[in-house]
């Protein structure tokens, strides 16, 4: 068994011995093999087919005729050079999906009668001279449609042949170098075949019948190049290649390589007998058009059509047909007569106008105005630029501008369209920046700058408002954690100054510390509990000890009490005057009597008194109350209690109600001053309707409350050391929180019309607002009372 490549895709075929035809299982085509009939054969077989699909059919031809040479009826290898003659690449036709041949080296001769192909013939093996002549007439229809399409082609005088990318793709210098060239001749009046401009209107088109048409009409071949690789591409070498075989085949042509920066020795050994050009020399463009002068034509014929091109009455007619044509919107006509001025005038700036108006498809100059895009990157409105007068290039420019102004503007039109239908839509503070983006770009466009910041600031608007709306809900849950306050404080803080962010900031911060605080004391409780557990296992004689002592401790406790009460407490009892003015006390003291003088009383403020009772303790019995004077108008007095006495919800339905529909007011009035003070007690105090102090109680003056809550304002008369509020053990066992100093927050009396929130004094003597008090049932109450002085008999010491 041996190997061989498949001619069309150069898949590995598995050549059973004595095989002719094979069929290749990667591509599917059936082709003709050779007889390998040893591994030399085999290998000079494989490199040829190798530079044959690679396009170097010189170098696969030379190895072909090698083995014809040692074996002369080898069909297979005359069919091999026939493939390399017209330069056969097979390629799969997208529709079959079949691999079909393409000619890429075109000749005059028909394939039907070569002569390699009529020995392919002679020497076939069964099965193969049917697939060579299969493949021979599909060549041969190739052949006749380049030729139909080559016929029709203007000649040309001279054929640049030159390398247009590097490796990588970009353009090389050799490029450029054609390009200069190809000007310069054209200039002269001379056709020239550059591909990179002669072709740039046949893509998507088979490229050899013009490069064909164009070997063949052309007198001059220049072969340029500035690195020796240049020279050897394979489709620069294939074009001077068929053209130096045009020469040999008699043909008049002439061959000039052109070289720079390389040694001239590096040059292909097919042009060793030709003069070369060096391009960096001074004058090399003036001595290179001078002999393709001398070549290309006559001076005689240069010095008619000099006439032909400078005589404008020449061109002129068929000018005017251009016009005509272009009127009746034949196109092809018109394009047609440009170039037939172009012939004779190869710079003349209205044929290109024509053939640009042609392309455009416009029938007026003016019209091209219109069109929906610029055309400056078309080659004919370079040309007509180039050649034109002043006048016609500007207005052709004008053109342009005209064009990409209008274009700009429509942009913008449609971009702000965007922009004001996005701004209408927009909730959410993305949409709003989007918006603002696009305002942005067509600043500044009409009123785009302005709407730009509007949506900025609609952005920002909603940007707060969600945060807002989020970290409120993180505050409406059943049940909150110290996360959740977290949270809601950062939330808040990042948007400081918006509606009440800051008030609810300091909620959340109270909120905070009122968890770790309870936390702490809950891990103290714990850790207690723990202690207590572990005494449990001492022995009893000790416990026993501890009782004793501890029994002792209690006798020399109610010693120092009863001297405390009749030494301290009781000399600054509250005496009030009985109903039917018998002049005696509750506690057995002194009455005192309105009638007489009482210059010797100097109640001021700061000053503490006991009066009335409230249950202080855990057993629910009542003790005298301690009152701190914090004001007084004449014979008025207004008193606050010391300690914080209960614990109640300002509002128990939770809804804003003003100091006045609260539910603590009405409890205050009732319940809490039926226990606070007797019959007798009540007479001394005074309805807040009249104190004359509106100063102070102008919020709820026209009330007739006995008991009260302090306001805000009112809370001036107390220095911040009697801010702070302990609660008593009562408080406590109804709810109200206080901290390891026995400190509790304690609620003030809320404004009448202010804002949907109360205030609280917190354990420290701060004061902090939030609507979350209404119903909150952890803050201490600390009552105030106005009493009539001229009931009052009392000694008093100023508080330290």
């Amino acid at each position: 068994m041996s190997v061989f490549q498949c001619k069309m895709c150069g898949g590995t075929l598995e050549i059973q011995e004595n095989e002719s035809v094979a069929t290749c299982e990667y591509c599917g085509t059936k082709q003709t093999i050779p007889r390998l009939s040893n591994e030399k054969k085999a290998n000079l077989y494989d490199r040829a087919g190798h530079f044959r699909r690679n396009d170097e059919f010189d170098r696969a031809m030379g190895i072909y005729n090698q083995i014809l040479d040692e074996d002369p009826s080898d069909a297979e290898a005359y069919w091999s050079l026939v493939l390399c003659r017209y330069g056969i690449v097979y390629v799969e036709d997208p529709a079959t999906h079949r691999r079909v041949p393409t000619v890429n080296r075109m000749q005059l001769a028909s394939v039907l009668a070569d002569e390699d192909y009529k020995m392919a013939l002679q020497n076939a093996a069964f099965g193969q001279r049917e697939l060579y002549e299969a493949e021979a007439r599909a060549i041969d229809q190739i052949q006749k449609g380049i030729l139909e399409i080559s016929s029709n082609e203007e000649p040309f005088d001279v054929f640049i042949c030159y390398k247009e990318a590097d490796a990588t793709g970009r353009r090389t210098q050799d490029s450029v170098l054609a390009n200069d060239l190809y000007h310069e001749l054209a200039t002269e009046g001379y056709r020239v075949f550059f591909s990179r401009i002669t072709l740039e209107d046949k893509i998507g088109s088979a490229y050899e019948p013009y490069i064909f048409a164009a070997l063949h009409s052309a007198k001059v071949m220049v072969v340029l190049g500035t690195k020796p690789e240049y020279f050897q591409a394979v489709w620069v070498k294939n074009e001077w290649s068929r053209f130096l075989a045009l020469i040999k085949a008699g043909e008049k042509k002439v061959l000039i390589p052109a070289y720079k920066d390389m040694d001239p020795y590096d040059l292909p050994e097919e042009f060793s007998h030709l003069q070369a050009q060096d391009m960096g020399k001074l004058g090399f463009m003036q001595d290179l058009i001078r002999g393709i002068r001398k070549i290309a034509d006559t001076e005689e014929k240069r010095e008619t059509e000099r006439v032909i091109v400078t005589d404008g009455a020449s061109v002129e007619p068929l000018l005017k047909r251009v016009f005509l044509f272009l009127e009746d919107e034949d196109w092809n006509s018109a394009d047609s007569y440009c170039e037939r001025v172009l012939d004779l005038a190869p710079e003349n700036a209205r044929a290109y106008l024509g053939k640009l108006m042609a392309e455009m498809q416009v029938p007026k100059q003016e019209q091209l105005a219109d069109c929906s895009q610029p055309f400056d990157d078309r080659n004919s409105y370079k040309k007509a630029v180039r050649f034109a007068d002043e006048e016609l290039a500007a207005v052709l420019k004008g053109y342009i501008v005209s064009i990409r102004e209008r274009n700009e503007k429509e942009r913008m039109e449609s971009d702000y369209q965007k922009a004001s239908d996005l701004m209408q839509q927009a909730k959410h503070e993305q949409e709003y920046r989007r918006a603002a983006e696009l305002f942005q770009a067509v600043s500044p466009y009409k009123d785009a700058s302005v709407l730009a910041e509007t949506c900025r600031a609609n952005a920002e608007h909603a940007r707060n408002e969600n945060i807002y709306l989020v970290a409120n809900e993180n505050l409406q849950k059943s049940f909150i954690t110290l996360e959740d306050y977290k949270f809601a404080l950062e939330q808040f803080e990042t948007i400081a100054g918006w509606k009440d962010a800051e008030e609810k900031a300091q909620f959340c911060r109270i909120k905070i510390e009122e968890i770790k605080l309870r936390e702490e004391r809950e891990r103290a409780a714990q850790e207690h509990q723990t202690e207590t557990e572990a005494l449990r296992g001492e022995d009893s004689g000790k416990k026993k000890r501890t009782a004793g002592v501890a029994a002792a401790a209690v006798v020399l406790a109610g010693i120092l009490l009863a001297f405390l009460w009749y030494t301290v407490i009781k000399p600054v009892g509250l005496s009030v005057e009985e109903a039917d003015g018998s002049g005696v006390s509750a506690e057995g003291g002194d009455l005192f009597d309105s009638s007489k003088e009482q210059d010797h009383l100097e109640l001021v403020e700061g000053a503490r008194i006991l009066f009335g009772s409230y249950m202080q303790s855990v057993d629910r019995q009542k003790d005298p109350i301690e009152w701190q004077i914090i004001d007084r108008k004449e014979n008025q007095v207004l008193l606050l209690s010391v300690y914080g006495l209960d614990c109640q919800a300002y509002s128990q339905e939770g809804d804003y109600a003003a100091w006045e529909n609260s539910s603590l007011r009405v409890w205050l009035n009732t319940d809490c001053l039926n226990e606070m003070f007797s019959e007798t007690e009540q007479k001394c105090l005074i309805p807040i309707n009249e104190v004359d102090a509106e100063d102070l109680m102008g919020d709820i003056a026209g009330l007739e409350d006995k008991v009260f809550l302090l306001s805000k304002d009112e809370m001036k008369h107390l220095y911040v050391r009697d801010r702070k509020c302990q609660v008593t053990e009562y408080a406590k066992s109804q709810g109200a929180d206080a901290d390891d100093e026995g400190y509790s927050k304690w609620m003030l009396r809320a404004p009448v019309f202010k804002d949907l929130s109360i205030s609280v004094v917190l354990p420290n003597g701060d004061i902090a607002s939030a609507a979350n008090y209404m119903d909150s049932k952890d803050c201490a109450v600390r009552p105030a009372v106005w009493v009539n002085m001229d009931y009052i008999r009392a000694e008093y010491e100023e508080s330290e």
